[in-house]
């Protein structure tokens, strides 16, 4: 099941080098106790991080994605979910690209370089640092996009997904449709 391959993975001994993984918060995947964002990026693009990434992948298209939408609702608690969807479609319609994100989540790094790289204007809201508002507009992602990962992209309010799923921003970018879809949305 994914649960062992979760559990084998962050049992994985020290032979993984200076990424190995430690008991840190819930997690533990994407942050691995790094601080730097550059160390983050380096863990998201090492091996055991791409593993990492093809397991989320993997959650999110079985059964047990329902279980992770339950939770981020539980962890937003009671709320307007009216009003709380509402302010998440004014951030979508808000700007031509839109990113939800955690501000310290390598995937999430990675997916704002890369739209800087290419020299894109864009709305990063780090929910994280939101507080309730974040919790709230995490939930109401979930039950729009089905997907409570992040990043969470918004390109002239289409969804792409992240940075690699959904199709995602990397995947868009080696399939040369990233570049065409931010020129059609005024973005570049």
């Amino acid at each position: 099941s994914a649960w062992l391959v979760l559990c084998a993975f962050l049992c994985v001994p020290s032979f993984l080098g200076p990424h190995r993984a430690r008991p840190v918060s819930s997690r533990i995947a994407l942050n691995a106790g790094f601080q730097k964002d550059e160390d983050r990026v380096e863990y998201m693009e090492s091996p055991f991080g791409q593993a990492m990434g093809w397991l989320a992948k993997a959650l999110s298209e079985s059964p047990l994605n329902d279980a992770k939408i339950s939770f981020a609702k539980m962890q937003a608690g009671d709320y307007d979910e009216e009003a709380a969807q509402k302010k998440l479609e004014g951030y979508i319609g808000g700007d031509k690209v839109v990113m939800f994100s955690f501000s310290k989540c390598p995937f999430c790094i990675k997916a704002k370089k890369e739209l800087n790289d290419m020299g894109v204007p864009f709305t990063a809201l780090d929910l994280d640092q939101m507080d309730q508002e974040g919790k709230e507009l995490r939930a109401e992602l979930a039950k729009k996009t089905k997907r409570t990962s992040m990043p969470n992209i918004f390109i002239a309010g289409e969804g792409i997904g992240g940075c690699n799923d959904g199709p995602g921003l990397m995947t868009l970018k080696k399939e040369g449709k990233l570049e065409p879809m931010l020129k059609e949305a005024g973005a570049i």
